[in-house]
């Protein structure tokens, strides 16, 4: 003779169902921990619709509360003869600036020109960004050759360069400044001489704008004593 089934009582209709049963028989209710989060149809559409509009609401109201902001880190800077390559990487989400670039220099003139290759490079837009300028002494090809044996000269001995630094300079959106450094030794002056050199020698007309007049060229204005 088959052993009678055993029965519990539903959680929630109190009716006999069979032991051990996960839903009941009579009204369809969980008997597990599901049970607790039970909801009627029309509260879960309303749920639903309700996590629809969220979901758009919420970004919306997250961007009135945000203001974007620029993030530049330190770039990697690089010299290779007269042109310098700096990688920028700008981790937020607004754009930074490019402000400036000079030298700090014993050794080069004042009016070296540090000059960036594109203009509409300097709007640093969020992600990498790579900037490239030109190192503009002012001096000449022979003044730039000399340079250069010199710079040979101070390798051999082991000896300090004339402190010369290009010196970066950037803005983030909220106008902070943030400055970045290369300090050029003896090999990279000697590159930058060598290559200063090269390029002279192919300038037909030395002016300012090209650097290869040398300090001391400039003919006297018309009139001038």
């Amino acid at each position: 003779m088959p052993e009678k089934q055993r029965m519990m009582n539903c959680e929630q209709c109190r009716l006999a169902i069979p032991e051990g049963a996960s839903v009941c028989t009579h009204c369809q209710s969980y008997q597990d921990w599901r049970r607790w989060f039970s909801v009627s149809s029309t509260v879960l559409a309303l749920l639903t619709a309700l996590i629809s509009v969220l979901s758009f609401a919420v970004p919306s109201f997250v961007n009135l509360l945000h203001r974007a902001h620029s993030d530049l880190a330190a770039p990697m800077i690089t010299l290779e003869g007269t042109t310098v390559r700096l990688l920028v990487v700008n981790n937020g989400d607004a754009s930074g600036v490019f402000v400036r670039a000079f030298t700090e220099s014993e050794y080069l003139a004042d009016a070296t020109k540090i000059r960036l290759r594109d203009d509409q490079k300097a709007v640093v837009t969020p992600g990498t960004n790579l900037l490239m300028f030109d190192v503009v002494p002012l001096l000449n090809q022979e003044q730039s050759y000399n340079n250069s044996v010199e710079m040979i000269q101070l390798g051999l001995e082991h000896k300090e360069a004339p402190k010369t630094d290009i010196v970066f300079v950037f803005g983030d959106s909220d106008g902070q400044l943030r400055v970045s450094r290369l300090a050029l030794d003896a090999n990279l002056l000697f590159e930058l001489m060598r290559a200063n050199s090269d390029r002279c020698s192919a300038i037909k007309d030395p002016d300012f704008y090209n650097g290869c007049i040398g300090p001391g060229e400039i003919e006297a204005a018309p009139g001038s004593k």
